[in-house]
């Protein structure tokens, strides 16, 4: 679909069951593959970067097979010392990086590529951390992006891995998960700040739920396979895509419910919450998840720290352009890195819609006031977020065509069928 029109909306009310967690199933996905024996993966969420990622460890030499209510997937993983396996990551970040680490560490011979828009994302700091370990490794093109050439083997690192993840927490997921498959263990430290810690949480939280031991060290993190390997796991709701169905209240008033979250999860976008309660929106915790509700009226501007739940700025972005006032949203330079440059996309997409926004180098800037008129082409550039966020100003704006709303299948495929049908018109 080119295209997609959404109308004018007054209300959103009703009960949405958010997907899987992309962050959980990925690491999961991982996890298994590198296990003993076969792992049943309850529930994962079906998308294209999953999908991609799965399909991976599959040339990898992962085993799958059916379950009650997912799939069984298993290890071990292996290559071919004369034949160099094929790695398609297509549009996924996340699968490039992990992928990456774990080809370094699986006896084999492995080429990793992805999209055109893949190719540009960066891998630099994580190549030099995997190579300082002793990993080999080879830039097909540009230094530091893919494609790259891998010879995979039995990693024994003497010191701790030193990685920069200061451009994306991933390059330290990636080390920890493929720390469990390094006979005596692997220790990470960070070379500085890590964007977005939340997700290195995350990953310590699915590493310890697969059996594996986790030490918290002063400088850094250790991981060690562990002796008693889980055979079920169960993939948790995904924070980040409840974000966008309850911010739609604030755009129209009403009350919504996302169901298959906690209130009080330790994930990186229920901080985004807070954010949303700044600008006016009541939150309540569900037996079952959370609940939205907002009577109307303008919304509040903020200034926040955002480094920490990139995924969830642009659905704020798009509420800040509603509100009465300027907006502010810093440490987010990291945001250039992802399916698009963020704050560039982001700056298009306000102005398309009729308002005022600016990006600056670790920041952007929303001035609150939309207009309404002339039919608005609202750009996603491609990216699943900015598409989440487009939404939302479609429904406040009315006469809005939003470009290329498939991509949304990237994380949340059924995002606009779940979002319009809780709208009233």
């Amino acid at each position: 679909m080119e295209y997609l029109a959404l109308p004018r909306a007054r209300r959103v009310e009703g009960a949405v069951r958010v997907p899987p967690s992309k962050s959980a199933t990925n690491r999961a996905l991982v996890l298994a593959a590198i296990s003993g024996r076969p792992v049943e993966i309850v529930r994962p969420l079906e998308s294209g970067d999953t999908n991609a990622l799965l399909q991976c460890l599959r040339a990898m030499g992962a085993r799958v097979g059916a379950a009650p209510e997912g799939f069984s997937l298993g290890g071990p993983l292996c290559g071919n010392p004369s034949e160099e396996i094929a790695l398609d990551a297509a549009e996924s970040g996340t699968a490039a990086r992990f992928l990456a680490a774990l080809a370094a560490v699986t006896p084999g011979r492995f080429r990793l590529d992805g999209s055109a828009r893949l190719r540009e994302r960066p891998m630099a700091e994580l190549i030099e951390a995997l190579r300082r370990a002793g990993a080999e490794i080879r830039c097909l093109g540009k230094e530091g992006f893919l494609p790259l050439s891998i010879t995979g083997s039995a990693l024994r690192p003497s010191a701790p891995v030193v990685v920069d993840a200061e451009r994306s927490s991933q390059f330290f997921s990636a080390l920890l998960l493929a720390g469990a498959a390094v006979e005596g263990g692997l220790a990470v430290r960070p070379a500085g700040g890590v964007a977005s810690r939340p997700y290195v949480e995350a990953t310590i939280e699915t590493l310890t739920a697969f059996g594996h031991t986790v030490r918290r060290e002063a400088d850094g993190i250790a991981v060690f396979r562990g002796r008693s390997e889980t055979s079920r796991y169960e993939v948790p709701g995904d924070d980040s895509s409840a974000v966008p169905i309850l911010a739609a209240v604030g755009v129209v008033g009403g009350r919504v419910a996302a169901l298959g979250i906690r209130a009080g999860s330790r994930a990186a976008d229920v901080r985004a919450l807070t954010v949303l309660e700044q600008m006016g929106i009541a939150f309540e915790p569900l037996p079952d998840g959370v609940g939205a509700s907002y009577g109307g009226g303008p919304l509040r501007p903020v200034r926040v720290e955002a480094a920490d739940f990139p995924d969830s700025v642009p659905v704020l972005a798009a509420l800040a352009a509603l509100a009465e006032g300027e907006s502010r949203f810093d440490g987010i330079g990291h945001l250039r890195y992802k399916e698009s440059d963020r704050l560039a996309s982001l700056v298009a997409l306000v102005a398309a819609a009729g308002g005022t926004a600016r990006a600056e180098a670790a920041a952007l800037v929303v001035v609150g006031g939309i207009s309404r008129g002339a039919l608005a082409i609202l750009p996603t550039c491609g990216d699943h977020r900015v598409a989440m966020a487009a939404a939302l100003v479609a429904i406040a704006r009315g006469d809005c065509l939003i470009e290329n709303p498939d991509c949304v299948a990237k994380s949340y495929p059924d995002f606009f069928r779940d979002l319009t049908a809780r709208l009233r018109f």
